[in-house]
């Protein structure tokens, strides 16, 4: 699998010119692949360090200063709203823009690993270095709701790359990454306390240049947005950072050579009733499965005390195996960061409720284990899972690519060593129940109908063990 993902750690660069220096940060190489079923693992996992979930960080200076830019252009460009966006946002304040034209306040260097340099009205700025990223705030204290509007230009080096804009900037540890790359990879980031999260991760048919591209990102209350050349690449809701500045980034990947022209960055003042806007649908206490009696019929089943009833996928890697054992369905995993999927083989179904019990064996607690509906092949599916340290995931997985459509920690002890767990998946609706309480609901459309099924995964401690038990299969009267 392709991750598009930042490992963050700090590593300050000293001996620039300017006060605000660039900083080089090493991302984490993808894993290699499994073979059969096994995949690396989507997303590292965030830990709670927050005990309330709504915490944010907070900018409060002691003296704010009064900011003049140095380079504000003399024909003030007024972005324009999106449609979609237009009876909630406004444009006001130009709060302040650059040509590059002159130094102002970014920083140069020409450091053989990575620099920066005001040349010919643009800010070039580029990384000789695999897997490193590289950012440059304003120094100005922004809004908490801004419109940012930037123009790009690959140079030279690898499609693969990373470019892109930054909200909300509080420190190395705290901010927004709105990004593309030239090969059409759209994300947001976010790095909070240290720890990174993609928020949105995925690569979109004929929305990236491979060369030129006009990005314009919004940060309005909880809500992030990026455009990508005047459509909508990404909208996400994070809370975690209110305020903060803005900058700029680009990141490289496996191929060293990265080199991006930045220019017309101009950053307005936000403007709305960003409190009423449509917020994803909060997970509702005591709600419970459909009245399976009723309307629902079981179309298949597995107690597993007989091998291989249902057709199952098996296998035997190094890394992990699965097997039947003491009338259940055993996944052992020794290595990190692996996840497996055993579909049924046999089912093509739309709408369908999918229910398992799920046993942990021994103390890992952050670990993963779930259901797979509208199974297409090991590259196309759904995944609604959770761990023992309540991290609650719904994924989608599109030609090997993961997108997370809900992944967080809940407010719910899932430490337990037994849960029964269930999903339905009907419509464009996708639920994940946990001992007949809702924990996520998220609506998609992808996939229409496909085959159901068992994943389960590790992380960072081992040896992970799960066993099913009692799988079982309901679609419509």
């Amino acid at each position: 699998m392709k991750k598009k993902l930042f490992l963050i750690g700090i590593v300050m660069i000293l001996g620039l010119s300017a006060c605000s220096t660039p900083k080089l940060v090493k991302n984490d190489p993808t894993a290699t692949p499994k073979p059969s079923q096994l995949t690396a693992l989507p997303t590292e996992r965030v830990e709670q360090t927050v005990a309330q979930p709504t915490a944010t960080v907070a900018v409060v200076p002691t003296n704010t200063p009064t900011t003049v830019p140095t380079d504000i252009p003399s024909i003030v460009f007024k972005p324009e709203i999106p449609a979609e966006l237009a009876d909630t946002v406004s444009v006001g304040e130009f709060l302040w823009g650059e040509t590059f034209f002159q130094q102002g306040l970014w920083s140069t260097s020409d450091d053989p690993e990575y620099g920066a340099d005001l040349i010919d009205g643009v800010y070039r700025m580029y990384l000789n270095t695999a897997n490193w990223m590289v950012w440059e705030e304003s120094g100005r204290i922004a809004d908490s709701n801004i419109i940012m509007d930037l123009d790009t230009v690959l140079v030279s080096g690898s499609a693969e790359n990373n470019q892109g804009m930054m909200c909300r900037y509080v420190d190395d540890n705290n901010f927004y990454n709105l990004n593309i790359g030239n090969d059409g990879w759209v994300e947001i980031m976010k790095v909070y306390q240290g720890e990174q999260t993609s928020l949105f991760g995925e690569f979109i048919d004929g929305m990236v240049d491979p060369v030129r591209n006009h990005l314009q990102g919004f940060c309005i209350g909880d809500r992030l947005l990026l455009y990508v050349n005047g459509k909508l690449g990404a909208d996400v809701r994070d809370s975690d950072l209110a305020f903060g500045d803005a900058g700029l980034i680009i990141g490289s990947y496996d191929d060293p050579q990265v080199t991006v022209d930045f220019d017309n960055f101009y950053v307005y003042e936000a403007v709305g009733d960003f409190t009423t806007s449509v917020a994803p649908e909060p997970v509702q206490e005591g709600v419970v499965l459909p009245d399976l009696a009723n309307d629902w019929e079981m179309n298949f089943s597995d107690d597993f005390d007989t091998p291989n009833n249902g057709n199952w996928t098996l296998f035997d890697e190094t890394g992990a195996v699965t097997e039947w054992r003491n009338g259940r369905f055993a996944f052992d995993f020794n290595e990190e960061l692996l996840t497996a999927t055993s579909p049924t083989n046999d089912l093509d179904l739309s709408d369908v409720i999918v229910q398992v019990e799920v046993f942990r064996v021994g103390d890992v607690l952050e670990n993963d284990m779930g259901l797979v509906c509208r199974y297409q092949d090991k590259d196309n599916f759904y995944s609604l899972s959770f761990g023992n340290d309540s991290y609650v995931t719904i994924y989608k997985k599109v030609d090997g690519t993961w997108t997370a459509l809900f992944n967080e920690f809940v407010d719910a002890d899932l430490s337990a060593d037994y849960h029964k767990v269930a999903i339905s998946c009907i419509g464009t609706e996708l639920s994940i129940f946990i001992d007949e309480e809702l924990m996520a609901k998220v609506n998609d459309s992808e996939f229409s109908a496909g085959d159901v099924g068992i994943i389960s995964g590790s992380y960072e401690e081992l040896p992970v063990v799960i066993e099913f038990d009692n799988f079982s299969v309901y679609t419509p009267k």
